[in-house]
């Protein structure tokens, strides 16, 4: 493919440099799960143009992502898989799926949008996967709760199943259960244990999902106990953490596992799992059964 054009203009409303008008864009979002997906699109397409370019990312203008000549032909190099970073599931250079395609279209329209240019570029319909119902979704759920496969650390296997037995019962997906901390699980001194989700409390109902609560929560404190000189006598509060020391950067050492865990170590974890276990990966969203959220939060006000 030849070069795609690259327009010299610059504009006179915005930040010349395209990272700070991105930032200012991203600034505008108040949900964290948004933000995140919106900077690692940008971030990819920002450095898409300067690869094009051959200079470094500080010399690429606003307009240069406002173009639609290099929004198109970057969009073209993603779905190609040329973009990607990490290996999915059909190797380091598979396409891109359709709703990653949608997400990325989406996301340089709203950029356009916001700095006055619309560029209206149409997206893909996005796809989705079907729904498990209650009775297969509480199913699997005791088949991966009750069998620690081959392959996978125990302790990852143990956070998994919590992250699947969380989406069953409350109905919500990674964006929502990623920020979730220690002080929003009860298990104890209740009726009926319970989880917040943002504002809203959800009953535990069946004794599979608390006894993968149960025991998550006991490999947390396992895991995190010998981090209070590490973190100058904070604790870790955040629910999901991470199970195996990282990797070395630099000269800086690995950092050692019981840290806060980012949302990709949470999805990979769950397609290995699914996969291992299944025989072919299902989608998180696929646990978040159909059962109406309203009924579960009466039932957990009521106990």
């Amino acid at each position: 493919m030849s070069r795609p054009f690259v327009t010299s203009e610059e504009s006179v409303d915005l930040p010349r440099r395209a990272d700070a008008a991105t930032e200012q864009f991203l600034a505008t979002f108040t949900s964290d799960a948004t933000r995140r997906q919106r900077r690692a699109f940008l971030d990819e397409y920002l450095a898409w143009v300067a690869a094009y370019l051959q200079r470094g990312t500080s010399k690429v203008t606003t307009k240069h992502l406002l173009d639609e000549e290099n929004a198109l032909a970057w969009l073209a190099a993603a779905q190609r898989g040329a973009t990607r970073r990490r290996p999915g599931l059909h190797g380091p250079s598979a396409p891109a799926s359709i709703n990653s395609m949608a997400a990325r279209t989406s996301c340089v329209n709203a950029f356009s949008r916001w700095c006055g240019r619309p560029l209206e570029l149409v997206p893909p319909a996005p796809e989705f996967a079907d729904r498990l119902t209650p009775r297969d979704a509480h199913r699997i759920l005791r088949l991966l709760a009750g069998h620690h496969p081959a392959g996978m650390l125990e302790a990852t296997w143990e956070r998994t199943v919590a992250v699947i037995a969380l989406a069953i019962a409350t109905g919500q997906g990674l964006s929502a259960l990623h920020p979730l901390r220690l002080s929003d699980l009860e298990l104890e001194h209740r009726p009926l244990p319970r989880v917040r989700v943002g504002d809203q409390w959800y009953p535990i109902v069946d004794a599979v999902s608390r006894q993968a609560l149960t025991r998550w929560r006991t490999t947390h404190q396992a895991l995190t106990a010998g981090h209070l000189k590490v973190l100058r006598g904070g604790d870790v509060e955040e629910l999901w953490v991470t199970t195996a020391p990282g990797r070395p950067r630099g000269s800086q050492a690995a950092p050692p596992a019981g840290l806060p865990a980012a949302v990709r170590t949470l999805e990979a974890s769950h397609r290995k799992l699914t996969a291992l276990a299944l025989g072919a990966p299902l989608l998180l969203e696929q646990f978040c059964v159909d059962e109406d959220n309203d009924d579960r939060a009466t039932r957990a006000r009521g106990t």
